[in-house]
């Protein structure tokens, strides 16, 4: 399943680039025989059922995420494209289709869809002329995005960054000025890279070469039943290493916590976990160790190598703090 994945904004036009896109692919599908067994599907908040008010809470959140993760899963396969039409806004669950695409050995791209802040707010109050100029705006056909709801998901966005394997590749996509209709041969040069193959440019070829699945995103069944219980164990015990130092250093807080049995930073199995200078407390710590399990909890990890992981993964969410 080649999957077109598009993240923006709510109301910044998402769905009339999805539509456009879906045309595409269709004609391009009818006109290449080399293409006759792909069809697309496409999926939306709209089509999954999902309700603007579900993105209040991380809770209802949650249970929106397993919808869209459950329609790609469902609907995995070579010759099959899946377009999903979603505002995709946080970077792990990105990440977690990422992985999904690389299980699968096929293609992916992203598509981020911007535009300026005034034309959105326009959009989203009225329904204003859309990027293909048609009357209704197809983003805010339905119900507008309640204000304070649409100011606290744009704060909350997590902008793609080309430079990570799982926003890229990366089409960006300014509207109302640019149209996906009109950049459809970059996303068929990503999505269908065999058709291609013969003009034997580097990226065609890394393409083709990132087709494969690597030990990094490839999805195997757990080794062991006890495999998630594992997981949480090794890390919880992190957690209690970090909460146990925080408690000692109260006034100044610590800013480096050993999670190793070493100490000695010239120790390659030193391992230790960087605090921010404001701190981090538990709750932070305890949803960045949840995140971590998740995102691994289908994946066969060696019990020495757990703790080193989590900690670089731990470093990494708590400098974005």
């Amino acid at each position: 399943m080649p999957l077109i994945l598009l993240t923006g904004f709510p109301a910044c036009g998402k769905t009339t680039q999805a539509r456009q896109l879906v045309s595409a692919l269709q004609d391009k599908i009818s006109q290449e025989p080399a293409l006759s067994k792909y069809s697309v599907v496409y999926h939306s908040d709209e089509t999954l059922g999902i309700r603007h008010d579900e993105y209040r809470t991380s809770q209802d959140e949650r249970r929106l995420r397993s919808k869209i993760l459950s329609a790609v899963k469902r609907d995995l396969s070579r010759t099959r494209i899946v377009v999903v039409d979603s505002l995709n806004y946080i970077k792990g669950f990105r990440y977690q289709l990422h992985c999904e695409v690389k299980n699968v050995a096929t293609t992916y791209c992203l598509v981020h869809v911007m535009c300026a802040g005034e034309t959105l707010a326009r959009w989203n109050k009225s329904g204003d002329v859309s990027p293909t100029g048609d009357a209704d705006h197809p983003e805010t056909a339905g119900v507008p995005w309640d204000e304070d709801l649409l100011a606290q998901l744009i704060q909350r966005y997590e902008e793609p960054n080309s430079q990570t394997r799982w926003d890229s590749p990366l089409i960006p996509v300014l509207a109302p000025e640019d149209s996906l209709f009109a950049l459809r041969e970059q996303v068929f040069r990503v999505i269908f890279p065999q058709l291609y193959r013969d003009g034997n440019d580097r990226e065609t070829l890394r393409l083709l070469n990132a087709i494969k699945p690597n030990n990094s995103t490839i999805l195997r069944p757990a080794s062991a039943v006890n495999s998630v219980q594992m997981l949480d164990a090794e890390t919880s015990a992190v957690v209690k290493k970090i909460a146990a130092a925080l408690q000692i250093n109260v006034v100044s807080g610590p800013t480096r916590v050993f999670v190793s049995e070493t100490t000695d930073v010239n120790d390659p199995n030193c391992v230790f976990v960087e605090l921010p200078a404001e701190g981090a407390s538990v709750a932070q710590l305890q949803r960045i160790r949840r995140q971590f399990v998740a995102l691994n909890r289908l994946r066969s990890i060696e019990r020495n190598r757990v703790v080193c992981l989590f900690a670089e993964y731990l470093n990494k969410n708590l400098r974005e703090l």
